[in-house]
């Protein structure tokens, strides 16, 4: 009782400013993560995610990965990642918008733990190399999340419960300009191969002030 009372508290500073700014728009994701390799030491994955906002009602970014993973300590990945991303951007030129390319090569350290059998801890670390269009290759970006999942027995068929936040960070403009909080996700086990996810999720951005977007998302995991 007594760890689980600390992890409440961690977890209430740790997400409180991400909550405290949730307003504005409402939005909805899809993921997608097929497994194709699931080796001891190496892993290959195709992850892909679509975005839907102003109210769910229009499709604004969709990405596809190829992520490399390879498992050099029980408590430690480190991972190499093509990203391609399709993004909606307002052009104020031509009065429309414009979906814009992006590339990214993404490099990442990725240590986690396991606390007993009540809670994991994953952590990724992210570098990203990115690509923009009109914009050039000199955008470089880092990204760090916390995940902490609760396995679940005998509840079937929810596998686990779990809540994340992510910082970003602006090489060049030397600022933390972006935060996703999920306060709440919940893992679902299909079969062997496949599982699904819910979530909400919280993301504010600064531009020349903090604002957010409530979102809803799914998930697919599948593997081969």
């Amino acid at each position: 009782m007594k760890n689980i009372n600390n992890f409440i508290l961690f977890a209430s500073l740790l997400l409180f400013p991400s909550i405290v700014w949730a307003r504005d728009d409402f939005q909805y994701r899809q993921l997608l993560t097929v497994k194709l390799v699931d080796t001891q030491k190496v892993d290959f994955s195709i992850f892909s995610q679509m975005r839907m906002n102003h109210n769910a009602e229009d499709i604004n970014f969709f990405l596809v990965s190829p992520q490399l993973k390879f498992d050099v300590w029980k408590n430690l990945a480190l991972g190499l990642n093509y990203t391609y991303a399709n993004v909606k951007v307002f052009n104020s030129v031509a009065g429309r918008d414009e979906f814009k390319i992006h590339h990214r090569c993404e490099l990442e350290v990725d240590p986690h733990w396991n606390v007993g059998d009540w809670l994991e801890i994953q952590t990724r670390n992210r570098y990203e190399f990115r690509w923009i269009e009109d914009q050039g290759s000199d955008n470089p970006r880092i990204r760090q999340r916390t995940n902490l999942e609760f396995p679940l027995k005998n509840v079937a068929p929810v596998q686990s419960v779990y809540m994340n936040t992510e910082f970003f960070y602006d090489i060049n403009d030397h600022r933390y300009n972006e935060n996703w909080t999920v306060p709440l996700g919940i893992k679902f086990k299909v079969n062997k191969k496949t599982s699904l996810s819910a979530f909400y999720m919280i993301q504010s951005k600064l531009t020349d002030s903090w604002t957010s977007s409530q979102i809803l998302g799914t998930g697919v995991f599948v593997k081969f």
